[in-house]
């Protein structure tokens, strides 16, 4: 198997085939406001699980934790569904935290989903 086989092998899933309401929520908002790049962005986004750092903890990884960088936007107007926060080349997002955004059932690409994420 060559070195780009391994690679593709190990390579997280898309986001989009784990939670895809949330990739066309994001896609949706972003193409709203205008942000056509970051909306491209979204749906190439990898699922790299879950922080883990308590287990009701709501932030969603796309990207390898030192990518993420200290900014961060929500795009509804009323009270934030989800938060994202860019990478350090703010061409990308390295995470979010979801706040009030109905995940669906948990799938078989996610088993480590905490608690209380609906």
């Amino acid at each position: 198997m060559s070195e780009t086989e391994t690679e593709t092998e190990t390579e997280p899933p898309l986001l989009a085939d784990v939670y895809p309401a949330l990739v066309s929520f994001l896609d949706a908002a972003l193409v709203s406001e205008g942000e056509y790049a970051l909306a491209q962005v979204v749906m190439g986004l990898r699922f790299h699980g879950w922080c883990g750092c308590s287990p009701t903890c709501s932030y969603l990884r796309t990207a390898v934790a030192d990518r993420a960088d200290s900014t961060w936007i929500h795009l509804d107007d009323e009270a934030p569904r989800v938060w994202l926060q860019f990478d350090q080349d703010r061409t990308s997002f390295g995470g979010m935290e979801i706040c009030e955004f109905d995940l669906g059932p948990a799938p078989a690409l996610d088993r480590d989903r905490p608690s209380g994420l609906g």
